[in-house]
């Protein structure tokens, strides 16, 4: 098969049907069916049963399926190195978690563009999709929180900060600062995805002053935790971008059992930073210092 008839075959597969597959590569379904019907009768096996006027893939074609989704990340892949190229250095790919993306990344890139001419693209994940990003050369770099990172990724420490709790405007407390236990003892806990390192940070914080601590409530996102203590589900503990954030709509108080929070730059160990990745690493690192994530 060449890489036509695995497109084809792919795109078939994946929506189910001739027509869905010439709406994906915007071709006409005379052309997905002249080069499906070559493609079977050159294997000499069918890759699809017709039953109904729909398409059930043959065990055949299930076996090459992913084998062919390999090859089909990957020409993702090369398309993702060859526009970067294409673009130059001035066009920066950049990975962060929501909160990082929308308070720190903003900023600092238009700086970065009153400077020099630069375009960007900002995606969002969590750590292991960002990861997993820059190892397919989909991200030139990530913020992120945390400071450890997996094989062939590289972690430098940017910024060092503490966690806070947040309490319904409802909830009284007589000081500014709560202990772990005492944040136990008030409400139910709203958890962060132990996936994430904020997350598992918090869940170890607990664990230690409760071993058998169950969160009712997990959520990946630390927005919509703080959304969940607005409506009364419970307390929550986030990073202070966050609590920045919403402190105009929840109470927001320092731990006295500190938690804290590292905001690290990740790239790929096989993709050296360029000239102007370098120069807005340096413009983010003259902004967390002169804008600490402060209440």
């Amino acid at each position: 098969m060449n890489l036509r008839q695995i497109e084809i075959f792919y795109a078939v597969m994946k929506s189910g049907s001739v027509s869905g597959a010439a709406k994906l590569l915007h071709v006409s379904q005379p052309n997905v069916t002249r080069v499906l019907a070559h493609t079977e009768l050159q294997l000499g096996f069918p890759l699809f049963h017709r039953h109904k006027g729909r398409l059930i893939p043959s065990k055949q074609a299930e076996a090459i399926l992913p084998e062919a989704e390999k090859l089909y990340r990957q020409v993702g892949n090369l398309q993702s190195l060859t526009s970067k190229l294409q673009k130059g250095h001035s066009h920066l790919r950049i990975g962060a978690p929501p909160i990082l993306s929308t308070s720190l990344i903003p900023p600092v890139l238009a700086k970065l563009c009153q400077l020099s001419p630069v375009s960007a693209e900002i995606s969002t994940g969590n750590q292991n999709e960002l990861c997993d990003a820059l190892l397919e050369n989909q991200l030139d770099f990530a913020i992120s929180f945390g400071h450890t990172a997996p094989p062939r990724i590289t972690s430098q420490e940017l910024k060092k900060a503490e966690m806070a709790a947040l309490l319904a405007n409802n909830q009284s407390w007589p000081s500014n600062s709560i202990t772990i236990p005492e944040i136990l003892n008030l409400a139910p806990v709203v958890g962060l995805d132990a996936r994430d390192p904020l997350g598992l940070a918090v869940k170890h914080a607990i664990l230690k002053h409760a071993p058998d601590y169950h969160f009712q409530l997990s959520v990946r996102s630390y927005s919509t935790a703080a959304e969940l203590v607005i409506q009364g589900m419970g307390v929550t503990i986030v990073d202070p971008w966050t609590a920045n954030n919403y402190q105009k709509r929840v109470r927001v108080l320092s731990l006295t059992e500190h938690i804290p929070v590292t905001i690290s730059l990740l790239f790929a160990d096989h993709s050296p930073l360029s000239s102007t990745a370098n120069q807005f690493l340096e413009l983010l690192c003259q902004y967390l210092k002169e804008n600490p994530a402060q209440r």
